[in-house]
């Protein structure tokens, strides 16, 4: 039962930042490991657009970890790093990223997102979002869940 109430709160958490992705009709949505510096497939396709790949980026360092040792509460800001291709020269594509870890309890951990533009023309250019949570939790949890919603602009 515990299970199911903790899997409905995480259900209701995701609802206020992806309630508007079902507008545009080409929402993907992709699981990925939560692991530092190493480029993961994305492979996500809308017309002219590529989502390449991901890659986390400042992931915290040996005196993070020490610090969330003393406070429970310590948090460090890790930035994804999305590898995107637009092939229409022409115009320009926005995309909504959403990032979601999941936390112990099924709770949410961290979540955010970013609206960003996929500039006409660019192979191979990237895209950041941030992302806060607790320091302790970076070692725990092992994915996290991307949302991808893209647009022409």
């Amino acid at each position: 039962m515990r299970s199911l109430i903790a899997a409905a709160v995480f259900a209701l958490l995701l609802l206020p930042s992806t309630a508007g992705l079902a507008q545009s009709g080409k929402t993907r949505e992709a699981w990925f490991s939560l692991v530092p510096n190493k480029e993961q497939k994305v492979g996500i396709k809308s017309g002219p657009i590529t989502i390449e790949t991901v890659r986390i980026r400042n992931w915290p360092d040996a005196d993070d970890f020490q610090d969330a040792e003393k406070d429970l509460n310590e948090t460090h800001t890790m930035w994804l790093e999305f590898t995107y291709s637009n092939r229409d020269e022409v115009r320009d594509y926005k995309c909504l990223y959403v990032v979601t870890v999941p936390g112990p309890d099924g709770a949410v951990a961290g979540q955010n997102d970013r609206k960003a533009t996929l500039d006409k023309g660019k192979l191979h250019d990237t895209n950041k979002v941030s992302l806060k949570m607790k320091t302790r939790y970076y070692k725990k949890l092992k994915s996290f869940r991307v949302t991808f919603d893209i647009w022409p602009d």
